[in-house]
């Protein structure tokens, strides 16, 4: 092999090491947003993502829906959001979707090391992996709590609670109306 060959090569093998050095696993694998499906038993639940470090909303679906999230909140701080899902009738749900160190942050950049690791995937927030990744609740239906503001209240039998089903009145709707 020529020596000009050899120095070419030596040089390609130098650039490739410096480009996985100079750069980070996560973000070139990963980035720094992360879709996150959303299904509920029943359907058509109202979804509401709010970001906790901002404290404010971000996102609002009906479900199944998927969204794309940031993995990060900035240098070295992992995401937080709540998710809470409504639906008429049925009892409110929340989970919490947290960053979790990923697996190509730890493993590609603990082999490579460099800027990557402590720099760009740190800064771009793709060092973070948001937990869970699919979210999929069973929404409750809600028990009839009485009447509000001295109004009535129609409840299925089965759904009133014990408590208050001494209370119950029947209506007859045979009887001559006043």
């Amino acid at each position: 092999m020529k020596q000009s060959s050899m120095a070419r090569l030596a040089m390609s093998i130098a650039l490739v090491l410096v480009a996985l050095i100079a750069t980070g696993c996560a973000s070139i694998i990963k980035g720094s947003e992360q879709k996150v499906s959303f299904k509920s038993e029943p359907s058509e639940a109202k979804v509401v993502i709010t970001d906790v470090r901002a404290g404010k909303e971000i996102q609002v679906g009906s479900t199944p829906f998927t969204a794309s999230l940031k993995r990060g909140a900035g240098y070295f701080k992992k995401a937080k959001y709540q998710v809470t899902f409504e639906k008429p009738g049925y009892k409110t749900e929340a989970i919490t979707l947290e960053g979790t160190p990923g697996g190509w942050y730890l493993g590609g950049n603990l082999l490579v090391g460099g800027m990557g690791y402590l720099i760009v995937d740190p800064a771009t927030g793709a060092m973070w992996t948001l937990e869970p990744n699919d979210v999929s609740v069973t929404l409750k239906k809600q028990a009839a709590s009485g009447p509000r503001d001295d109004g009535l209240t129609v409840a299925l039998r089965a759904d009133v609670p014990a408590e208050l089903a001494s209370k119950l009145k029947p209506v007859n709707l045979d009887a001559p109306q006043r």
